[in-house]
């Protein structure tokens, strides 16, 4: 028998080499590595032994090497730089300026019709007017909400159109106080439609800054749109008493003297300051007696019926401009907010309530005393139209002012000044020989007006759920206009002031105090 085959000679492979077979290449996984220059070797310092030579880094290390996360960062940024800032659409600026424009000509009739009814015909009429808007204030933005922007603004104009319509005819005092309720019912929601277009005009500018900026300067064009109509009011009022200039003098000399008797001698006007009691003898609507502004003018019952049917004029169109000027889409839902727990309702009510006393007493009781006491409607105009130049300019000043952060120096500022003429008022006696300081005190009460108004505006206007505490702040307003134009019938002049004094510390007070929980609440958001 022969011997067997060996099975593991013949499975084996003829192709692979011995050698590489029993032997394994210790470097096979090994990768070759291009060599590195030594000048780029990075030699460790030790801490005793420093070169003292610098370390030499090549060019090439010197470039910016932006990695993709870092590029594409760059690039979204370099995009955001690039893109203008959206354009609030050309139809939204138009009907935003028809809306100015109506509400200047409705304050061109309005306010000084107010001065001229309050300090002539008695303030009873305009203190329900307000009484009733200090009641519907609250309800504002249900009612924006129902019927919208455009005909709340359109309904107020032809109200106040129809009221003026009213004066210039015979109406009984009966009908005449109705269409002052009525009347008074508009004014609150045309108020708020106003500042809802103004913070919807905001909205568009695009981002949060840009808002805030829409915002202030919307407000500013509808504040000095309002104190240009009183300024061009007052002007309508001294051209009216230039073409229908009535002589008191000659009137009183016809009614008093008799037939025999030429040499009667009448009360001069010094003849009343005489006495130091004079001012606490006479009080209220007797503050000034008739007989007192002999020496000035005013105007006769032809020219009083052409100066109210162009305000009423002027009204009608300002409600035609608010027709088109108005959003047609209807106001949106309230905020679900209380407006009880909202600081600026609580805090910013006496603030508002002595804006409405001091708006009152310088349409009322000052344009009487102060005005048509010292020189007749001749000198009232002039201080209207002081007042409102001066608070126009102060307004667009302010403004700027207080969007910088400086409202604590600005209310502080206010405080002294205001605080200033309060006294001022209080010590001067009206006399023919101060023909100029009632002009250039009502310019300075403006002046402060303005201030009171942007400082409160800045604040309550705009932000989350602003709409509810707003219209608590006009319902704290026309309640002062309507206390004001009360104590015109039955509080002596420095009693008004005194109560103007005590209002005036509350209102800074309070306004402090929301100064500071809004700060407070804004370092807790950031």
């Amino acid at each position: 028998m022969g011997s067997l085959p060996d099975l593991t000679e013949r499975s084996r492979p003829h192709s692979v080499r011995t050698a590489a077979r029993t032997v394994s290449d210790p470097h096979r996984n090994r990768t070759l590595i291009t060599k590195v220059p030594a000048c780029t070797i990075y030699k460790k310092e030790w801490p005793w032994k420093k070169s003292k030579e610098p370390l030499k880094i090549p060019a090439a290390a010197n470039r910016r090497r932006d990695s993709a996360a870092s590029s594409v960062g760059a690039a979204s940024v370099r995009r955001l730089i690039a893109r203008q800032p959206p354009k609030i659409p050309k139809l939204m600026v138009t009907r935003f300026t028809l809306l100015c424009i109506a509400s200047g000509l409705c304050s061109t009739a309005l306010l000084p019709f107010t001065a001229f009814a309050g300090a002539e015909a008695g303030a009873l009429p305009l203190a329900v007017m307000h009484t009733v808007a200090a009641i519907v204030a609250p309800f504002s933005p249900l009612i924006l909400q129902k019927i919208g922007t455009r005909i709340v603004i359109t309904v107020a104009h032809v109200l106040v159109c129809i009221l003026l319509i009213a004066h210039t005819v015979a109406t009984p005092l009966s009908i005449l106080l109705p269409l002052y309720a009525i009347c008074g019912i508009a004014l609150s929601p045309m108020s708020l439609a106003l500042a809802v277009s103004a913070t919807s005009l905001a909205q568009a500018a695009g981002d949060e800054g840009r808002r805030r900026i829409a915002l202030r300067r919307a407000l500013r064009a509808l504040r000095a749109s309002q104190d240009l109509g009183l300024v061009c009011g007052s002007l309508l009022l001294g051209a009216a008493l230039m073409i229908w200039p009535e002589n008191l003098l000659s009137l009183l000399e016809l009614s008093t003297l008799p037939a025999n008797s030429s040499l009667t001698k009448l009360p001069s006007l010094e003849d009343y300051f005489l006495d130091d009691d004079y001012e606490e003898k006479t009080c209220g609507s007797a503050g000034c007696p008739g007989v007192q502004f002999l020496f000035g003018s005013s105007l006769n019952a032809e020219g009083r019926k052409v100066l109210v049917a162009v305000w009423a004029a002027l009204s009608f169109a300002a409600a035609c401009l608010g027709l088109y000027g108005g959003a047609s889409t209807p106001s949106p839902p309230p905020d679900a907010r209380s407006v009880v727990t909202d600081p600026r309702a609580l805090l910013g009510a006496p603030m508002g309530l002595f804006i409405g006393l001091q708006q009152g007493f310088i349409y009322t009781s000052y344009i009487k005393w102060y005005g048509i006491c010292v020189g007749g409607w001749s000198g009232a105009w002039r201080a209207l139209c002081g007042a409102g130049a001066l608070q126009t300019l102060a307004a667009a000043t302010l403004s700027m002012a207080a969007a910088r952060g400086r409202r604590g120096a600005l209310a502080a500022g206010g405080a002294a000044a205001h605080a200033s003429l309060l006294l001022a008022l209080l010590r001067w006696r009206a006399a023919r020989s101060d023909l100029a300081l009632p002009s250039v005190a009502a310019a300075a009460w403006g002046a402060c007006a303005a201030l009171w108004d942007v400082l409160q505006t800045g604040i309550c206007v705009g932000g989350g759920g602003w709409r509810g505490p707003w219209s608590a702040t006009l319902s704290a307003r026309h309640a002062g206009l309507a206390l004001a134009c009360a104590a015109r019938s039955y509080l002596c002049v420095q009693t008004q002031l005194a109560v103007l004094a005590l209002a005036l510390a509350s209102a800074l007070a309070s306004h402090a105090a929301l100064e500071l929980r809004l700060r407070r609440a804004e370092r807790h958001r950031s």
